[in-house]
């Protein structure tokens, strides 16, 4: 059963990689067709660096096959940004819900969790209110603001580990040749977490404190800004991606936490796939 649970936790975490590294590759013309149902299976290869988490002075490098799946219609959507349910549109305005998460911790692997809990796989979701500033001329420019619950598992139990409040401006822009398209992305994230949130990730219980690293209980506040910046290419059936990811816990309410090793961190990844199927 252990070996079983292990293999699911592995499973997901590599769909949770490639994940983030395609919050990039939704279909341009998806994207452009917003009303329109649109159906593209695939598959590809990523590869990332990511932090072991926000803070951390250590990180992973993935090479990850993927599965590339894209639906979109007025009601649903579903890609490497993740799945969301539109529940209300106007011309500026729409409510989704989103759904996304984050990367378990084997706590032996990071120098600085030594003989602390393990992270869990943390599942996120819940509603999202998004501004349209405009969308015309294969550009657009918008704001998300989404409030996620956040639930932790390890598939034989779940714990609510509190709430993330992560407003977003982005800007894309299409860039159509004869030949391929391309899609550029830039954003800027700032996030706001519950206490409870900010002490799974940054808390040191009295029992799990050493010389090295003191107790630490964290209250709800900043947990820092973020900005990312991303490229895509089309052409026919293939797809290629390439994004980098900054994120800086200079302000962040826990930063004096002793497992906070690093105030700024890089993400980067590559990625491609190919297209075998699509209704379009």
């Amino acid at each position: 059963m252990l070996e079983l649970l292990t293999k699911i936790i592995k499973t997901l975490t590599y769909l949770m990689v490639s994940a983030i590294s395609f919050s990039l590759a939704a279909s341009d013309e998806a994207k452009s067709a917003q009303n329109a149902e649109f159906v593209e299976v695939g598959g590809g290869l990523s590869m990332v660096d990511v932090p072991h988490y926000a803070g951390s002075d250590q990180s992973n490098f993935y090479i990850v096959p993927f599965p590339f799946f894209v639906y979109q219609s007025d009601k649903v959507s579903l890609n490497r940004e993740g799945l969301k349910r539109h529940l209300k549109q106007t011309k500026n305005w729409d409510l989704d819900i989103s759904f996304g998460g984050t990367l378990p911790l084997d706590s032996e692997e990071n120098r600085a969790r030594e003989n602390m809990p393990d992270l869990d796989w943390v599942a996120l979701g819940g509603p999202s209110i998004n501004y349209r500033f405009f969308t015309e001329h294969d550009q657009r420019l918008f704001l998300k603001l989404p409030l996620h619950v956040g639930v932790a598992t390890d598939f034989t139990k779940l714990d609510y580990v509190g709430w993330e409040f992560a407003p977003t401006l982005r800007f894309e822009k299409l860039i159509h040749t004869e030949e391929s398209t391309w899609r550029f992305i830039s954003s800027a994230s700032y996030f706001y977490h519950s206490q409870k949130f900010n002490n799974y990730y940054y808390g040191v219980p009295l029992e799990f404190a050493t010389t090295d690293r003191p107790e630490y209980k964290a209250n709800a506040g900043s947990g820092g800004y973020q900005g990312l910046f991303g490229i895509t290419n089309r052409r026919g059936k293939y797809w290629a991606g390439a994004f980098f990811r900054y994120r800086t816990l200079s302000d962040a309410e826990f930063a004096n936490s002793p497992l906070v090793k690093r105030n700024d961190n890089w993400y980067f990844g590559l990625a491609f796939a190919y297209i075998a199927y699509s209704t379009k």
